[in-house]
C-alpha cells in the first residue's frame, strides 16, 4: 500500500486506519462497513493523532448525540473548519446562501436596505460607514456609525463575518428586515424595521467648490465605480475643475479592476501597483498613456481601505497627490473568489500587493503626508458625520490646494 494516510467517509463511518509501510493500525472504533468515499492524506504531514481525535469525536456524536446528526451538516461544518484552519480572516468558505450576496456587492446592485458595512478598527461587529441618500435605511433613520448588533433577533455583535452579517440584512424583495443598532455617539441602541428594496449603489459623488477646486468622494469600489468616476469627471471638468480634492475617508476597498481603471485615468504611464504570489511570482500593474494630470489632495483615514489604500499608495509614490487625514487601514492583501460546484464559494488570499515604492501595507497602513486628526468633538464620527464647516481635514485640503 503506499505511504498514505487514509480517512474513509462512509455511510456509516465507524473506524479509521493507517497505512504505514503496509501495515495497518487498526484503532478502537466499530467496525467500517459499507465504504464509499475516501479522502487521501500525506502520513509526513498529518499527524495520525488529529485524525483520531476527529474519529474520536464523530463517533462518540454518533453514538450518542440525543438527536442524531447529519453527515451532510458535518461535511459542510469541515469545509468550512479547513478555510477557518488558515487563520486569515479574509480567507473563508461562503455557503451558497451567501454567494449571492457577495456577488451582488460586487455588481453595485442588490436587494437590501442601501447601507455599506465594514468592520470597526476596534472590536467586534458591524459598522455602516454609508447610508445611501432615500435608500430605505436613510428613510428609516439609520446613520453612518451606527453599529449593527440584531438582524432579526439574532444577536450578531460577536460576528466578524461581514459576508454572514450582509445575507442575513438582504433578501427577497418588498420583505421586512429587522435591526438593531447601538449609536455609540449617543450612547443608545435604535431597534429599525426596513423593507427591502432594490439598491442602485452610486459609489461616485462630486462637486465643485471653489477656485476652480472640486471634490469627488468615492465610498467603496464596484465594477460600476470607474464608469461612474468618468462621469463625475466629465460634469466637474465642464464646469471647470483644475485641481481635485480626491476624498476616500471611510472607503473600506472593493473589486480590483475598478481601481485599476480609475488609476488609468489619474497616473500616466506608471506603476500602479504589483503583486507577490506564494510562489514569489510578481505581477505589476502599468496605467494606460493619459491622465488628468491636476493637483490632488486625497483624504484618507482609519476606514481607508485595501483598493482605497492601493489607489492612495499609488497616488503617493508617484508624486502625484498629497496625502492627509490618518494612517490608513492596513490590508495589503489580495482575495480570489471561487465558484463551487454546488453554488457555494471559497474567497481565499492569493497574494500580497505592493506600492510603487516596495511597501507592503499589510498591517501597517499608508502614513499621511500630514497627520491630520478630526475635531475631539468628532473624535468618534466617521468622515461623512462631520459638517462640512467642522471638517478640518477638508479645510487644510483646499489650503494645500490655493498654496497655502
Amino acid at each position: 500500500m503506499r505511504n498514505k494516510v487514509f480517512i474513509w467517509i462512509v455511510s456509516i463511518i465507524v473506524t479509521i486506519a493507517l497505512s504505514v509501510s503496509g501495515t495497518l493500525i487498526a484503532v478502537n472504533a466499530p467496525i467500517l462497513h459499507h465504504s464509499k468515499y475516501v479522502i487521501e492524506f500525506d502520513k509526513d504531514k498529518v499527524d495520525f493523532s488529529s485524525i483520531k481525535v476527529f474519529y474520536e469525536v464523530l463517533g462518540y456524536l454518533q453514538s450518542e448525540y440525543i438527536d442524531g446528526i447529519d453527515m451532510n451538516k458535518v461535511i459542510k461544518g469541515a469545509t468550512a473548519g479547513i478555510a477557518a484552519s488558515v487563520e486569515d480572516p479574509y480567507t473563508m468558505y461562503v455557503p451558497k446562501k451567501y454567494m449571492k450576496a457577495m456577488k451582488e456587492q460586487s455588481e453595485g446592485n442588490y436587494i437590501g436596505i442601501g447601507v455599506i458595512i465594514t468592520k470597526p478598527t476596534k472590536g467586534d461587529g458591524t459598522l455602516i460607514t454609508t447610508v445611501y441618500k432615500d435608500g430605505p435605511a436613510d428613510k428609516a433613520g439609520v446613520l453612518p456609525g451606527d453599529l449593527i448588533i440584531s438582524v432579526n433577533g439574532e444577536d450578531v455583535s460577536g460576528i466578524n463575518d461581514l459576508s454572514y452579517v450582509a445575507s442575513k440584512v438582504r433578501g427577497e424583495i418588498n420583505t421586512d428586515v429587522s435591526i438593531g443598532v447601538y449609536r455609540e455617539v449617543e450612547d443608545k441602541q435604535y431597534d429599525f424595521t426596513i423593507t427591502r428594496t432594490e439598491v442602485n449603489s452610486v459609489e461616485v459623488e462630486g462637486e465643485m467648490l471653489e477656485d476652480g477646486i472640486a471634490y469627488i468622494q468615492i465610498v467603496s469600489f464596484s465594477q460600476d465605480s470607474a464608469y461612474e468616476f468618468v462621469k463625475v469627471v466629465k460634469e466637474l471638468t465642464d464646469q471647470g475643475m483644475q485641481k481635485i480634492i480626491l476624498d476616500l475617508r471611510d472607503n473600506g476597498g472593493g473589486d480590483y479592476g475598478a481601481i485599476l481603471n480609475i488609476a488609468n485615468i489619474l497616473i500616466d504611464k506608471q506603476l500602479i501597483t504589483y503583486t507577490v504570489d506564494k510562489f514569489n511570482k510578481k505581477e505589476e500593474q502599468y496605467a494606460r498613456k493619459g491622465s488628468l494630470g491636476l493637483p490632488m489632495v486625497v483624504m484618507v483615514n482609519g476606514y481607508s481601505a485595501s483598493a482605497s489604500e492601493m489607489l492612495t499608495g499609488a497616488l503617493k509614490d508617484n508624486g502625484l497627490a498629497t496625502i492627509i487625514g490618518e494612517t490608513t487601514y492596513g490590508k495589503g492583501l489580495v482575495q480570489a473568489v471561487h465558484t463551487l460546484s454546488d453554488g457555494s464559494g471559497l474567497r481565499v488570499t492569493i497574494a500580497k500587493y505592493y506600492t510603487p515604492s516596495g511597501v507592503c501595507i499589510q498591517g501597517v497602513g499608508i502614513v499621511p503626508d500630514e497627520v491630520i486628526k478630526p475635531l475631539d468633538k468628532y473624535k468618534n464620527y466617521l468622515s461623512s458625520m462631520i459638517p462640512k464647516e467642522d471638517d478640518v481635514v477638508l479645510q487644510r485640503a483646499k489650503e494645500i490646494l490655493e498654496g497655502k
